[in-house]
C-alpha cells in the first residue's frame, strides 16, 4: 500500500478557510433579497474565519495548527466540511 503524506496544518487551515468563504457567499446571497442585523453578523464572521485561516495558510507550520492526526483536527475538519456542505446545499 502506498504511503500518503498529509499536510496536516495545511488541510486545517484550508477547511476553515472553504467554510469562511461559505459564509461569505451565503451573507451575499441573502444580502440580495434584503440586509438584516444576520446577514451582517454572517459578513463580518465570514471575513473573520477567512482572514484568519489565508493568514494560517501563508505559515501553516508556525501558526499553531495540528501538525498529527488529533481528534482537534478531525473535529475541526470534519465540522468545517459538514458545515460548507450543507450551507451549500441551503443556498442552491
Amino acid at each position: 500500500m502506498a504511503h500518503v503524506e498529509v499536510d496536516y496544518p495545511r488541510l486545517y487551515w484550508l477547511s476553515f478557510a472553504v467554510a469562511g468563504l461559505v459564509t461569505l457567499v451565503r451573507a451575499v446571497v441573502q444580502g440580495l433579497s434584503a440586509v438584516t442585523l444576520q446577514t451582517l453578523v454572517l459578513l463580518v464572521a465570514g471575513m473573520v474565519v477567512f482572514g484568519t485561516a489565508a493568514r494560517g495558510l501563508k505559515h501553516p507550520e508556525a501558526s499553531g495548527a495540528p501538525t498529527e492526526p488529533t481528534p482537534l483536527l478531525l473535529v475541526a475538519v470534519l465540522g468545517a466540511t459538514v458545515y460548507s456542505v450543507f450551507t451549500l446545499a441551503t443556498i442552491v
